[in-house]
């Protein structure tokens, strides 16, 4: 059930404004759309156009029915995957005995919250200028804000406000609760995840069928075979396409890659991969086009498969980013407890934590201290700091730990709430890893059953040709298939269209995998390109075994 109350809070307008400025003049429009095609030009209304033409009010009203939906699922997708954050982010500005008030203030001039920051704002407004107690402020906002899991969060705050309890300690309290809340709607994201892999096989299985009846088809009924085809194409690879629409959607929003201006040698490395990827492609593409004798299935993944460089680039620094991101705990715990011994001394801390080691994270670790050494920015070090290790875990959790001991925070307290945190963080994501896993082989046998469908009953059409091209009939003798279609069938051409929809389908499905891990979209490229030495390599086999069988049976 949709509550209209928080959707038009978070659009900020009342009911009345929005259908004021936008449902009246929509339908309208809408209203007056078929009128007017109709006398401008009453020659195109008739059959199917008539009917759209007229469904157009119909799909606008449902349209501004479903937009305000739409704002509150995205600002509540906004809040709940920044929660965490937010939460760990109180937690450590609690321990500097920040008053609450600007604690709020503070948060919400962090843009990295999104929506979550604007509904602290408002929180501090009503303090501010309103002069409503923090209680009042934050069961005000609860009601209104559309997530389940920020409104608890409130209405807990506000309890502990009101009964007098140690903020610092209800919060301190409260990443474990929060936690907890997150873990479970990731868990849920996960689950959906699972079921959306077995949509997206059952679908494609479907439009094997459908294409498979292309190719059949036009022997058949004597219809056009490329233009069956190429529609056929459009509608696999197009559904497919739908479906990764749709698992991002429903995907957790957990950036690995962080998000910070400072180009770094491995933003370096796979932007210049790109560019010579492709001109690797196009060199490779002249003397393959020009003399190579092999099949065009052949050709067509020998020529892309340059683009793995690109993917192998990405990859690999992906892959050292997931190992920095399990040694951050260690080092971010070890640092606090350092510099709590230390009186909050980070640099003389750094110093010690240097000669350690953290495994990938050392090298970053010692230019830290190098950067910190030199007293310029403090801020501005640790972002070259997170930028180095190229996570977004890094950036976001580096920056709330330096933020706090810069206030005055207690390091070893925001030692350890940062650690738990990454930890809990860094075990949702292997759960996440291991769906991505599974999901890879399973997309490469899928592609390979397609390959062998397709071509089989390219085969098939291919070997009916050749019987009847040799086969007289008395004439006016029916058999039920054309002729004509049979004989004429350019099997080059659809050998071409064949491996042009396996293409297509690696592409998505590579997309895919990167949707569900949440990894860099270049690393795309490693699937695209093993995906489509599978769908060569199985073409090639069916049509070099299956069609010699299928030529001795008959």
């Amino acid at each position: 059930m949709v509550d209209w109350k928080k959707v038009f809070s978070c659009m900020g307008m009342s009911p009345s404004d929005y259908i004021k400025r936008f449902v009246v003049p929509v339908m309208l429009l809408g209203l007056a759309f078929p009128i007017i095609i109709q006398i401008a030009a009453p020659a195109i209304m008739t059959g199917m156009i008539r009917l759209v033409l007229y469904g157009v009010p119909f799909f606008l009203l449902l349209v501004v029915v479903m937009y305000p939906i739409n704002i509150l699922e995205l600002k509540k997708g906004q809040i709940d995957n920044n929660i965490h954050y937010y939460v760990t982010h109180m937690g450590v500005l609690s321990t500097s005995q920040m008053q609450a008030v600007d604690m709020l203030h503070h948060l919400s001039k962090n843009q990295a919250y999104e929506y979550l920051a604007r509904e602290t704002e408002k929180i501090y407004v009503l303090m501010e200028d309103w002069n409503i107690s923090f209680a009042q402020a934050c069961r005000f906002i609860a009601r209104r804000t559309p997530s389940d899991i920020f409104s608890d969060f409130l209405d807990r705050f506000a309890y502990a406000v009101d009964s007098g309890e140690n903020v610092e300690e209800f919060l301190t309290r409260e990443q474990k609760v929060v936690m907890n809340d997150f873990d479970t709607m990731y868990k849920d994201a996960l689950h959906a995840i699972d079921n959306i892999k077995d949509i997206y096989v059952s679908m494609v299985m479907a439009l094997i069928f459908i294409v498979a009846f292309a190719i059949l088809l036009p022997v058949i009924m004597g219809i056009d075979s490329t233009l069956l085809m190429v529609g056929s194409i459009f509608m696999f690879v197009g559904t497919e396409a739908l479906l990764v629409y749709f698992a991002k959607m429903r995907v957790p929003k957990d950036r690995i890659w962080h998000t910070l201006d400072i180009e770094t040698s491995s933003d370096r490395a796979i932007r210049t991969s790109f560019p010579l990827s492709i001109l690797i492609c196009m060199i490779i593409a002249v003397p393959v086009m020009i003399w190579s004798q092999l099949p065009v299935t052949i050709e067509i993944a020998l020529i892309m498969t340059p683009m793995a460089l690109t993917g192998r680039v990405a990859a690999r620094e992906e892959t050292k980013i997931k190992r920095q991101d399990d040694n951050f705990a260690s080092f971010i715990r070890s640092l606090g407890a350092s510099s709590g011994a230390r009186g909050g001394l980070i640099t003389e801390s750094l110093r010690q934590l240097i000669y350690h080691d953290f495994g990938p994270l050392t090298k970053n670790v010692r230019e830290l201290h190098k950067r910190l050494n030199t007293r310029i920015n403090k801020m501005r070090s640790w972002e070259f700091f997170a930028a180095g290790t190229g996570s977004n875990l890094i950036e976001r959790f580096g920056t709330i730990f330096a933020e706090g001991t810069h206030l005055g925070g207690k390091p070893e307290v925001i030692g350890n709430i940062i650690g738990d945190n990454v930890m809990e963080i860094n075990s949702l994501r292997k759960l996440r890893y291991s769906s991505a896993s599974s999901l890879v082989g399973m997309l490469y046998g899928l592609t390979a059953g397609i390959a062998f469908t397709m071509f089989l009953s390219l085969v098939i059409v291919g070997m009916l040709g050749k019987i009847f091209a040799k086969a007289s009939l008395p004439e006016g003798m029916d058999i039920g298939i054309s002729l004509a279609a049979a004989t004429s069938m350019n099997i080059g051409l659809m050998t071409f269209l064949l491996m042009a929809m396996l293409v297509g389908h690696s592409f998505v499905s590579s997309v895919l995998i990167r949707v569900v891990d949440g990894g860099h979209m270049f690393n795309v490229y490693t699937h695209f390109v093993g995906m489509l030495w599978i769908s060569a390599i199985c073409a090639e086999a069916t049509i070099r075994l299956a069609g010699p069988m299928i030529q001795m049976n008959f």
